[in-house]
């Protein structure tokens, strides 16, 4: 293998972030939608399903799969740039967070992460079970996993394009999103483990129901209590050669990978470290250093995300694509808007922001949908429309939620804007 190989993933990396970033300047400047919907449509004109096709190379405008790698089946070291660009995202994030707000707003996030992913997977697995007859226990509750978990990168970069990540919808989005991820790791694993023994391991599911949520808690506790020891410890050596902020960053890839050894996505240890240095007193200066890097990769994890659409796959099965994007949808806002309303005790407008801003599967349901295939539990055809739903999902819920954002929602007030006298 000659080293020209090497050029072209170079070539690939800059032609797949030029066009994110023409279709980001797009969509923002010309059709006033969020850069986010231009950079996932930029991905679906480059695939390799579309123009990509055209030039017949493995690697550029491609999706660059090397079989048989590391042991691997499958392997593209493009998938890996796209998880540098979604971690990076999330740790901003993360930072941009003000804990004491995440931290009052957690019980209604909790509930928001529940009622939306809850309904969205009865919807599901009603409606394959109304379609499929044939397709078995485990293949309809598979169909239903998929519509459960947010995906948490395309709604945090909608709420940063929006200005919205630190109104009160968009702190209750970020808490739903994350405890809304832990709920979909605990619904794969017993949909998993019923494809794969036909039967219900309850100790099992506790134990990963246990060990997320305490994972999850020990963070946030270690960022609120022990912030000075962060910085004394952790930050400090790093000061004098104002490499401070990017010691940061690494810290939150190393958390993202540590959060994978007990069954969660790394977007959410990477969220959850953003939120450990969000409670330092040097949260303006990592922001100042690392919010460059996330605005240069994020595009790419949007666009690579769009080039994963293969349409012709997804006419297979239209008539269950369609009904489940229709329940994906519904299921979200229904779920998440009751709680928000009931529970977070929010108008309207806000609470609609709420349950459309939870709306994108994303990632997350390429995930399940993939564990779903490599298992037995579904077809080609129905991973075509579990992709489908995914997509679309993302595609179109920066439109759903503009017209909810044209005013501006009340945002939480940090601890810099309260002066003493006040």
């Amino acid at each position: 293998m000659g080293l020209d190989i090497y050029y072209k993933f170079i070539l690939a990396f800059a032609i797949i972030l030029l066009a994110a970033r023409i279709g980001g300047e797009i969509a923002q400047r010309y059709l006033k939608q969020p850069a986010v919907l231009g950079e996932l449509a930029a991905g679906m004109v480059i695939s390799p399903f579309a123009l990509g096709g055209l030039l017949h190379d493995p690697i550029i405008l491609n999706l660059a799969i090397l079989r048989g790698a590391f042991g691997l089946y499958e392997f593209s070291p493009l998938e890996i740039i796209s998880e540098i660009a979604v971690i990076s995202l999330l740790f901003v994030a993360g930072v941009e967070t003000d804990v004491k707000s995440f931290l009052k707003n957690s019980l209604s996030g909790s509930a928001v992460a529940f009622g939306g992913a809850i309904l969205p997977f009865i919807f599901g697995l009603l409606v394959t079970m109304a379609l499929y007859h044939d397709l078995g226990l485990a293949g309809w509750l598979f169909m239903g996993a998929t519509l459960t978990a947010t995906s948490i990168g395309v709604t945090v970069r909608m709420l940063i394009d929006m200005g919205r990540l630190t109104t009160k919808p968009g702190i209750i989005i970020l808490v739903a999103a994350v405890v809304d991820d832990m709920i979909g790791i605990v619904i794969l694993s017993i949909v998993l483990s019923m494809a794969n023994t036909a039967s219900l391991d309850m100790l099992n599911t506790s134990k990963i129901l246990l060990i997320s949520f305490g994972a999850w808690f020990a963070l946030l506790i270690t960022g609120v209590r022990w912030n000075r020891y962060i910085s004394s410890y952790l930050l400090a050596p790093f000061r004098k050669s104002g490499t401070l902020p990017i010691a940061a960053l690494l810290i939150g890839f190393f958390v993202s990978y540590l959060v994978t050894l007990i069954n969660l996505h790394p977007v959410v240890g990477a969220y959850l470290a953003g939120l450990i240095f969000a409670a330092t007193a040097e949260k303006e200066e990592i922001l100042e250093m690392t919010r460059p890097i996330m605005l240069f990769l994020a595009p790419f994890f949007f666009c690579y995300l769009g080039m994963q659409v293969q349409i012709p796959l997804l006419w297979a099965g239209a008539t269950l694509a369609v009904a489940l994007i229709a329940v994906a949808i519904l299921g979200k806002i229904v779920g998440c808007y009751i709680p928000a309303k009931l529970v977070a005790k929010l108008g309207h407008r806000d609470a609609m922001i709420v349950g459309v801003g939870m709306v994108p599967r994303g990632e997350v349901g390429f995930i399940i949908a993939g564990v779903g295939l490599l298992a037995g539990a579904i077809t080609r055809e129905l991973f075509g429309v579990a992709v489908a739903v995914s997509i679309v999902t993302t595609l179109i819920t920066p439109a759903m939620l503009k017209p909810f954002t044209k005013r501006k929602s009340v945002t939480v007030p940090t601890s810099k804007d309260i002066s003493p006298d006040k």
